[in-house]
């Protein structure tokens, strides 16, 4: 009886359409994750621009959209993300992670100041309905984040 309410719910999971073939890496299987990072450094970025992570590592699902630094949900469910900002000595690089829009939690790095780079790192739990858009964006002072993998944006269906 579990196997068949388990199968009754991928069905419904992926539009009421049956994945014959049973590839693991479809959506219907609830497995959806994906790791991204930033090539280069990304110097004075305006407030509320998108941080468009350029170098993805994985993308299960297809969720992340690397030419728009948007994650879309490509099944309903509860996700979980994470990233992490590397500040240049001196400079700041502030984000927030938005959930289609709305503010859900900010990320401070800040090393005005300091001489030496300064990391931070957050992480939220989101119940996210199909095509639910989440982005981090630059909240205010944009001035400097290390690129090279040291700034990362990560998130899975739990």
């Amino acid at each position: 009886m579990k196997s068949i309410q388990y199968q009754l719910k991928l069905v419904e999971d992926n539009d009421e359409k049956c994945d014959c073939n049973h590839s693991p890496s479809t959506p219907s299987f609830g497995k959806v994750g994906f790791l991204v990072s930033n090539s280069g450094s990304l110097q004075n970025v305006g407030n509320d621009a998108i941080v468009v992570y350029d170098t993805v590592t994985t993308n299960l699902g297809g969720g992340y959209d690397k030419s728009t630094g948007v994650f879309t949900a490509p099944v309903e469910g509860l996700y979980y993300f994470s990233w992490t900002v590397l500040a240049f000595a001196g400079k700041s690089f502030y984000t927030q992670l938005k959930l289609n829009d709305i503010v859900v939690a900010k990320n401070h790095a800040g090393a005005t100041g300091i001489a030496t780079h300064m990391p931070s790192s957050q992480s939220a739990v989101l119940q996210m309905k199909k095509n639910d858009k989440a982005s981090i964006r630059v909240h205010s002072g944009g001035l400097y984040m290390i690129g090279d993998k040291w700034s990362t944006f990560s998130g899975y269906k739990i």
